[in-house]
């Protein structure tokens, strides 16, 4: 159970499986702006509307969330949750793809700025999920609101085995710990409310994902998993040099065909001669996280693991804060790849780090 949190005088209780609907709504809004963005790239951007009228899909994203807000506040089903956590993740992406329109008096839906927008709230809602997922010290009320929320389950269906011993086991650290009298009778009165509960929950094969992470797990060993880190080291480190290397190339060997390899690109680009300042940022960082990236894979290839992840964890994290920023300014949004690339070997080093070096990130 997650603990009671503050914001200004009230003292609020974190949803049970608040991560888990956050995360829904971060994958709908990131899929609707890849859906929408190749959709209007395909169709030569299409306008709903005639003549002087133009029904922006800003206007549909305002309505979904609208939607999205008021479900919960009619109806009580828990399976709502889902749903609502898809639409807000869906509205708030209609929303924030047009967000170019609106910080511009060109009404530019192509403004540069729009694209590291647009990442930095993915950003945001990540941070706030590790926030969210941070333990903190527990009470016996918030034990006991979070346990009503899980006992109302039981009038839509009979709780699981696991869903039963984490129930019981968190009201008898309410028995235990707290001396409210109230909390106490109301604790004794959940339990025999589950105890007497004498239906057995369905045995239901896990769904497909969840198969596809067990036999993952079971056939990603160590020394695998440290070959699979290694190898997106490198290919990461590659990609981080390529623009400094095309750059080096055009001043030494500007007619090369090599040159024309690392001129290659897909999508929209912004020309460095439109912000030389942040392309000379840009560089520098690219540089800098490039050759980390090397020597952590070095280190590893050594057989030094400890630093070597460490080193690797902390590339990663310059350049998923700070360099990608750069990146989607000026690569737009082929940016995404590269970010889909580093987020996967980023897992892998912090998978590494909590069940082999035992450090929790």
């Amino acid at each position: 159970m997650k603990t009671r949190r503050k914001l200004f005088f009230w003292k609020l209780i974190e949803r049970e499986g608040a991560v888990r609907y956050l995360m829904i709504s971060l994958f709908s809004f990131v899929a609707t702006i890849g859906v929408v963005r190749t959709f209007l790239a395909l169709t030569g951007y299409p306008q709903i509307g005639s003549g002087t009228l133009h029904i922006a899909h800003v206007l549909w994203g305002g309505l979904i969330l609208y939607i999205a807000a008021i479900l919960p506040l009619i109806y009580m089903n828990p399976r709502l949750h889902y749903l609502g956590a898809v639409l807000a993740g869906v509205g708030m992406g209609l929303f924030l793809d047009e967000v170019g329109k609106f910080i511009t008096r060109q009404y530019d839906y192509f403004f540069p700025a729009a694209a590291p927008i647009m990442y930095v709230f993915f950003l945001l809602i990540i941070v706030l999920a590790i926030m969210i997922r941070r333990p903190e010290a527990v009470d016996g009320r918030t034990e006991l609101v979070k346990t009503l929320e899980i006992v109302r389950e039981q009038l839509y269906r009979p709780l699981d085995t696991v869903e039963r011993e984490h129930v019981e086991a968190d009201l008898n650290r309410v028995l235990e710990t707290d001396k409210d009298s109230l909390h106490q009778d109301l604790a004794r009165r959940l339990l025999d409310i589950i105890r007497s509960d004498t239906r057995t929950a369905p045995v239901e094969e896990p769904v497909w994902w969840r198969r596809f992470i067990t036999k993952v797990e079971a056939w990603l060993t160590e020394v695998r998993l440290l070959w699979l880190i290694g190898a997106g080291m490198v290919l990461l480190g590659f990609m981080t040099l390529k623009n400094p290397l095309q750059v080096w190339l055009g001043l030494a060997l500007p007619d090369s065909t090599i040159l024309n390899f690392f001129n290659a690109h897909f999508g929209r680009q912004i020309s460095p001669v439109d912000a030389p300042s942040l392309y000379g940022t840009r560089l520098i960082l690219e540089v800098v996280v490039g050759l980390l990236l090397f020597v952590s894979a070095i280190l590893l290839a050594m057989g030094k693991k400890r630093p070597a992840i460490n080193l690797g964890y902390l590339s990663l994290l310059i350049s998923l804060t700070v360099l990608d920023m750069l990146l989607f300014y000026f690569e737009q949004f082929s940016t995404v790849f590269i970010v889909l690339v580093q987020f996967l070997v980023l897992f892998g080093i912090i998978f590494y780090r909590r069940r082999y070096l035992q450090i929790n990130t």
